[in-house]
Formats: structure tokens, sequence, C-alpha cells
């Protein structure tokens, strides 16, 4: 030990390091550790890869999330790839130390996401293959080679992966819209007896390409699923008709198809439809009061006109919020007819 000024203690370096570490693994010290070891530089590297690569049967991931955090800060980025390349190339038996070993992959993926070497690359490819994970297709989306399309397109199926899977594919464009329509088009492994897993991909697939955009060529490929057997699969359809500005009778025939899927829909989707007959207000008034003159059963039915009522009425506030002192006669008159209809007036 030294002193300065006869009062501040220095420890040797590798004592500061050991005792850094130590506190590590402290949940409450764990940040103080993070910046005492970055302050402490290199010397730190070797005990910070050692912590890195020892498996917790815990499943406690906070501790080497942390050390992932000090080696990036220090630019031990080729202790952080050579831990992503020796990743268990099999799932880990325990479900518990499977979760914690998969956040600090991911941790370690995501502070690797700026480079865009082969090296890099393939260690992502390779755990992608195995399993698909957040941060590790997060990190292949934003290296931006097509190869990694099919890898990302895998992420979809996966309930952690999904969310960022979208995003990544998103990035792609074009590049990403065969595979994607590839996706949505084909049910596994039939449309009869579809996994829910399946679903969630094609639900996703149709997602990522409603805010990509399709071609009238697309489109026709893509229209048929405006008759799919699963009502989120046609909602999606339909909606892709209208985001994509298709041409005027498939939107029409999408909005008529929407009014009717409220009658099955669950909740959530109602909620969603209705947003999506809201944007194409004009469109779906024409098409609420073809089915009004001809006295369609569909806007009879009390939740399509509740509904549909609840779309007006975003209309008329919308219209309100813009300064005019009623309601416009686009409003009122599908409103009154609705409601003249039976229907009681609900929020």
């Amino acid at each position: 030990m030294s002193q300065i000024n006869g009062s501040a203690t220095i420890q040797p370096t590798g004592t500061a390091v050991a005792a850094a570490i130590m506190r590590l693994s402290a949940l409450r010290e764990g940040d103080r550790a993070v910046l005492d070891l970055i302050a402490l530089g290199q010397a730190a590297i070797p005990e910070l890869r050692d912590f890195l690569f020892r498996r917790e049967p815990s499943g406690l991931f906070e501790p080497r999330c942390n050390a992932v955090s000090a080696l990036a800060s220090l630019r031990a980025e080729d202790v952080l790839l050579d831990f992503l390349e020796h990743a268990p190339a099999v799932d880990i038996a325990d479900p518990i130390e499977r979760t914690g070993e998969d956040a600090v992959i991911n941790a370690a993926a995501r502070a690797l996401r700026h480079r865009r070497d082969d090296a890099c690359f393939a260690a992502l490819m390779k755990i992608a293959k195995q399993r698909p994970m957040a941060g590790v297709i997060e990190a292949l989306g934003d290296m931006g080679r097509e190869l990694a399309i099919p890898r990302l397109i895998e992420g979809l199926s996966c309930d952690f992966a999904r969310g960022v899977a979208g995003v990544a594919l998103s990035k792609f464009s074009s590049k990403s819209r065969p595979m994607l329509i590839a996706v949505g088009l084909n049910p596994r492994p039939s449309e009869e007896s579809e996994t829910s897993t399946s679903l969630r991909m094609r639900w996703s697939a149709l997602g990522v390409l409603a805010d990509i955009g399709v071609t009238l060529e697309e489109w026709s490929l893509l229209k048929s699923l405006m008759d799919a057997h699963d009502v989120r699969v046609a909602a999606l359809a339909c909606r892709l008709a209208l985001v994509t500005q298709q041409p005027l009778l498939d939107r029409e025939e999408a909005l008529g198809r929407l009014i009717r899927m409220l009658r099955s829909a669950d909740w959530l989707l109602r909620m969603q439809i209705e947003g999506w007959l809201a944007e194409n207000y004009d469109l779906t008034l024409r098409i609420i009061n073809r089915a009004v003159d001809r006295g369609d059963n569909t806007v009879r039915d009390e939740t399509v006109r509740n509904s549909l009522l609840r779309v007006i009425g975003s209309a008329a506030a919308r219209a309100l919020s813009t300064g005019l002192s009623e309601q416009p006669e686009t409003v009122r008159k599908p409103c009154g007819e609705l409601s003249g209809q039976g229907l009681k007036t609900s929020a």
C-alpha cells in the first residue's frame, strides 16, 4: 500500500481489479463497479474476460451484462467477439440458465452492432441459425447484409425477437419483400391445421409489407389473402391494400370486408379495424352508405353498428377540432341512419 498526503490509500492494480470484479456480482454495486473497471483501463480486461466466460447456473445475468458494458467501453471488442464465437452451440438444458445465457449473448451482440467485418457477421449468423435472439437479430439487421434476410425472417417466429426482426427487415425494403411475401402466402403445415407460430410469422410479415409497400404485381399475389381462413391474416391483407394505395376497387373491397369482419373479430382486432376504417373515412363512408341504402344485414348487427358509430364519432371529433361549428353532413347522415336502425349510441 502507498499513501498520498498521508491519507488516500492506493491499492495495487491487480488488487483493485479483483475488488471491482467482486463488486460486479453485487447487484447494488454493479454500476459503480463498471465505472471503476473502466477507470482501471486495459489491466481490467483479462479478469473481465474470465468473468464473462464463466456461465452462471442461477440464470442471474446482470453482472455478466455489466462486464459486457465494461469491455465495450474499454474497446475490448475482440473479447466480445470471442465470446460470441464460443457461445453454446445447442440449447442449455436448464431453462433458467439458458435465459440468463441468452441475455448475456444479446448484450454482447448489441455491443458489436456497429461492426461490419466478416468475422462478426459469421459469429452472429451462426447463433441466429441455432435460435433467433433479439440482440443478435438486431445486430444482423444493422450490418445490412442481404445474406442475413433468411435469419431475420426466422426471427419473426420468436416472441422475443419478432419486433426487432420486423424493424430489421424493414431496413432492407424491396430486398426483403420476396421472402416476406412467401411467408405471408404459405401457412404451415397447411391452412386447415396452421400452427400458432406460422400464424404469428404471417401476421408479422404482412405488417412489415405494409410498412415497406408492395407493387401492383406483388399485390396481385397477395390479394387472395383478403379471403384467408384466419380473420387476422384477412384483416391485415385488407389493411395492406389500403396503406399501399392499391386500385380503388380493391380498396373498396378491403373496406367492405373489414366492416364484415367486425362481427367476428376479437376486441383487439376490432379496435384496430375501427382505426383503419377511420384512416380511410371518406371511402369508408361510401361503403357504409351503400350498405345502408341496400339494407345490408351486416350494418344491422349491433356489434358492427357500434363500431361504425365509433368510427363516425371519431370523424366528427376531428371535424370539430378543425374549427367547424357543427358536424358536417358526411358525419350526421350516416350516424343518423345507423342510429335510426335501433342502435343505442354508446361510447
